[in-house]
């Protein structure tokens, strides 16, 4: 079976077990055992269907069964393992990509590489209470210890790739853990070694190891485990109930310092390092094209948005509060270089992109080893042996600062080495300069001792995981955590951790500030739950709704603001906005008009006026609105065609055939204006002309059932002129043959 076949065959069938559907995931299930020719697991299939039979007729039988509930949340915990286990088994033998065939090589060198690996672990961390661990490893009879940094290489694959873990093997990471020997650098490491296994393949064992690592408090490692718990959590979300563990431990957690804070600024990262593309797209592909197919082809004919150029909708309120800001100082610095390197506009992702070549980053797990001077791979470039310039100083005070993430730094570093002495020197000097304006900053701002310390070292993780996802040149192959479909207020993780209200708002108040305009409402709706008296949480839902295309429940919401403070003009602009949308003209005319006495010279509201007049046909009326902007602004031609339509519609054709004239030689191929000029000269008697202008017209739509709708809109104005419909059937017809 083919990777994508197989992947799309295991997501079916985890929807069927997520909604109930527990015979038809089974039967799936079977394709795959058959797929897979391990037999034997039928037998295990047997059993937990023979458990769902009598879970059915206990169902229904007169006694209640008290343990119906916790039997079923057993059966589809163990068909989810079923399937992951056989997704796994199907991947790793097809061996379809990079990523499986590492995993085919461990297991085929199971036990010699994981002898020797296991026991370089159990080497570093060996003290009394590991005496009795791994018996069956020597480290003493081992002829030849790998070097240092391959067997951190060979443990972090293991980790990685490991499915579910042995007791030898967790009693050994939680021995990693605690144990006083191993440095800070290896644990952090093996850390991202177990939140990529974990993301990769479920294992509730793998989430009470990043809970002992975060509770362990070991600076360094516990944010990256934190951030590694809040990832598994996003992506295991709908398994959170059939792990009454998880739960447990996740409440426990309440008691972690300062949980609140560690989980907002988790949050922020994460949802600035989301792809706003996504949200871009929802609005230009979907909302957009649907609203535009329900507005009448006169809006589609006439522009008449488009008289002055501006983007959909209004801007925000500016007397909104910033309710979510960064914290102040350097970290509105360190925030604005995340923000721009995770959004793909900064110049570090762009430069460093360009240097993940070296053969350091040929390894997976170096995209996620710490920065430290005693690595291999910076020593051996510092110049100290060679008699170059010694890099030391610099590279030191490179590992101490917060302004780079640890995978650019191992790039910076790598390429400073093999740039020539003479360029060296100057670039010592030059960012030498940088690093000690650095060094000022951090100490004005205090960063030191304090929490922006660990939002910074969120800050890096989340810059390390993000170049890999993004740039790694198997990125293809992995999940992109960064583009989860997933309730992020929804996730248990931040749901049983948050409470406080000015963290929730806080949330809140980011995803609106990001565009996420689904997740912010989800939240504002369920502040508002508590705050009913709050004009902005109204204007904030109605802003979301409206930006979602949801106008009915828009409008709705910003009539609530209005009755709490009424005729404020931003709330009465929004009502109109949306009246317009959902075509209540009347409505829309009545907000505009008072907006008209609060802003008399507002041409944009002019021009709004004359359009809901046009479409309640009061011609004359809007032609004296569009001739008022045409006075005050004469440099904008696109107020030449409203003034044509209507000009026409109420029988002044000479005006209306010279503004269509003007509006033609300035963009002579505009179909509309090529077709409203041939309306104008039909019914001025001139019918040869009209067909000329008709032909050029279908020619430039391309479509001739186009070209029809949009005439056919146009036959009740036609006929006011006395031209019948016999004849308006005929001149399509005519119009439709070639010349």
């Amino acid at each position: 079976m083919l990777h994508q076949k197989v992947l799309q065959e295991y997501r079916k069938i985890v929807s069927l077990l997520h909604t109930r559907q527990v015979y038809d995931a089974i039967e799936r299930l079977r394709l795959l055992v058959k797929e897979s020719q391990k037999e034997f697991i039928n037998d295990r299939l047997d059993n937990l269907l023979e458990t769902y039979r009598n879970i059915l007729k206990h169902s229904f039988a007169a006694a209640h069964d008290p343990e119906r509930e916790k039997v079923y949340h057993y059966l589809i915990r163990s068909l989810l393992e079923l399937a992951d286990e056989l997704k796994e088994i199907l991947l790793t033998d097809a061996r379809g990509n990079n990523t499986y065939h590492i995993k085919s090589t461990l297991l085929r060198e199971r036990r010699l590489e994981r002898r020797e690996a296991l026991a370089f672990l159990e080497q570093l961390t060996f003290d009394k209470q590991l005496s009795g661990l791994l018996q069956d490893v020597n480290v003493e009879d081992s002829k030849q210890m790998p070097l240092r940094e391959e067997a951190l290489v060979k443990i972090f694959n293991i980790i990685w790739l490991t499915d579910k873990y042995s007791d030898a093997e967790i009693e050994l990471l939680n021995a990693a853990c605690d144990s006083k020997k191993l440095p800070w650098h290896d644990k952090a490491l093996i850390v991202s070694a177990l939140t990529l296994s974990l993301i990769r393949y479920f294992d509730v064992n793998k989430f009470i190891l990043l809970f002992r690592f975060a509770q362990k408090k070991e600076e360094l490692v516990w944010e990256r485990a934190m951030v590694g718990l809040f990832l598994a959590f996003l992506k295991y979300n709908d398994r959170f109930y059939l792990y009454p563990v998880l739960e447990e431990k996740t409440i426990a957690f309440r008691d972690f310092p300062d949980i609140e804070k560690q989980i907002e600024a988790i949050v922020i990262q994460f949802t600035k390092s989301k792809e706003t593309e996504k949200v871009r797209r929802k609005w230009e592909e979907e909302i957009m094209p649907a609203m535009l197919k329900m507005r009448p082809k006169i809006e589609e004919k006439l522009e008449l948005d488009q008289i002055f150029k501006e983007e959909f909708g209004e801007e925000k309120n500016p007397d909104w509060e910033t309710v979510f800001e960064d914290a102040p100082g350097l970290l509105d610095k360190l925030q604005e270089f995340t923000e721009m390197q995770l959004e793909g506009m900064d110049v570090f992702m762009s430069a460093f992109s360009q240097l993940k070549g070296f053969p350091f980053f040929r390894e997976i797990s170096n995209w996620f080893v710490p920065f430290y001077i005693e690595n291999e791979a910076i020593q051996s470039g510092l110049g100290v042996a060679s008699g170059q310039t010694d890099l030391t100083p610099l590279v030191q005070k490179l590992e101490k600062s917060y302004f780079m993430c640890n995978s650019d730094k191992y790039s910076f570093c790598l390429n400073l080495a093999m740039v020539p002495e003479q360029q060296k020197v100057m670039m010592m000097n030059m960012l030498n300069n940088e690093m000690s304006n650095f060094s000022e900053i951090e100490q004005d701002e205090n960063l030191l001792n304090s929490f922006a310390v660990t939002k910074s070292i969120y800050t890096q993780y989340f810059q390390d995981l993000y170049r890999f996802y993004k740039i790694h040149p198997w990125r293809h192959e992995f999940d992109d955590i960064f583009q989860l479909d997933i309730d992020l207020y929804e996730t248990a993780f931040v749901k049983h951790l948050v409470s406080g209200q000015k963290t929730i708002r806080n949330i809140a108040e980011l995803f609106f500030d990001k565009k996420f305009y689904a997740d912010a409402l989800k939240v504002f709706l369920g502040i508002l739950e508590n705050d009913k008296s709050n004009i902005e949480l109204f204007e904030k839902i109605a802003y979301c709704y409206e930006k979602e295309g949801q106008f009915e429940k828009a409008y709705d919401y910003y009539l609530r603001a209005d009755l709490i403070d009424s005729d404020r003009p931003w709330i009465i602009r929004k009502l109109a906005f949306c009246s317009k949308y959902l075509h209540r003209w009347d409505d829309a005319l009545r907000y505009y008009r008072q907006l008209e006495k609060a802003e008399p010279d507002d041409l944009k509201v002019q021009a709004n006026i004359g359009q809901c007049l046009v479409h309640l046909e009061r011609y004359q009326e809007a032609l004296d609105y569009y001739f008022k902007i045409e006075v005050l602004a004469p440099e904008n031609h696109r107020i030449r065609r409203p003034l044509a339509w209507c000009s026409f519609l109420i029988g002044k054709l000479d005006t209306a055939q010279d503004y269509l004239e003007r509006l033609l030689a300035s963009d002579p191929e505009n179909p509309h204006d090529l077709e409203n000029l041939g309306h104008v000269l039909w019914c001025q008697g001139k019918p040869a002309e009209a067909l000329k202008a008709y032909q050029k017209s279908l020619s430039l739509m391309g479509n001739f059932q186009d070209f029809r709708a949009s005439f056919d809109e146009d036959r009740i104005h036609l006929e006011k002129f006395g031209i019948s419909q016999f004849d308006m059937d005929l001149m399509l017809d005519f119009i439709k043959m070639k010349p």
